[in-house]
């Protein structure tokens, strides 16, 4: 999540937000509303603006290449631009 392509295409193409899986509150509301188990893996989820999954959840997503790729899939299921450098990221010889 660090990487800096990774970064930028989250900032200019996607509205990030943290839901931390093991506390009550706002945060337990919303692990309920989407069958979250409270104490799992990460999960990176692609949302409409109506709280629908643009793609099928998927956790363990666990590599570079992997999470680039989830996000090229994201953007093109929504119709928007897909950053030329953010598929660099989805070729073999990337982790």
């Amino acid at each position: 999540m660090t990487h800096p392509i990774i970064v930028d295409a989250v900032e200019s193409s996607f509205v990030p937000l943290l839901i931390h899986n093991n506390q009550g509150g706002a945060d337990a509301v919303i692990l309920k509303k989407y069958n979250e188990p409270a104490w799992n893996f990460q999960v990176i989820r692609f949302l409409t603006s109506n709280g629908k999954d643009i793609i099928p959840r998927k956790d363990q997503v666990n590599t570079r290449k992997a999470l680039a790729a989830r996000m090229v899939m994201a953007l093109e299921k929504a119709k928007r631009p897909v950053p030329k450098a953010l598929r660099t990221l989805t070729v073999d010889g990337q982790k």
